[in-house]
């Protein structure tokens, strides 16, 4: 588990196939769970090729044998357009990942981002899923 990438564990994003397809090479493991970009995505892995799909809420991902690289999105500042919160469980009896949205109050955070002098373009883009 990394914030960003195996390969940039604090900073790097992993938004594409290519750059995913790099980053297999630094974790042993099947799969990798990271969440810098706050996008609800996962890469596979598999005979040399490298592919993504959406995690979709309510919906189970099967952890099968291909080596995974999973994002669950974010918890704070979703940034795939739904300004609700997003996080996963792992059932370890099933080897089921299962993405889960679920509202919060957006209104009273950015508030406290205001009252804290924060900039107001983050602000605004936690209403906008940005």
């Amino acid at each position: 588990m990394v914030h960003g990438s195996p390969r940039e564990p604090i900073w790097e994003y992993v938004i594409s196939t290519g750059i995913a397809r790099e980053n297999f090479s630094f974790f042993q493991s099947p799969y990798c769970l990271l969440g810098h970009s706050h996008v609800p995505l996962v890469f596979k892995e598999e005979d040399g090729s490298c592919t993504f799909s959406r995690l979709v809420a309510n919906i189970g991902l099967a952890l099968g044998e291909s080596r995974l690289i999973i994002n669950p999105g974010g918890v704070g500042q979703p940034r795939d357009g739904d300004p609700r919160a997003s996080y996963a469980i792992y059932d370890s009896d099933t080897r089921m990942v299962r993405l889960y949205r679920i509202p919060y109050d957006v209104a009273a955070t950015q508030d406290k981002m205001m009252a804290k002098g924060l900039p107001v373009r983050l602000a605004v883009r936690l209403q906008q899923g940005r």
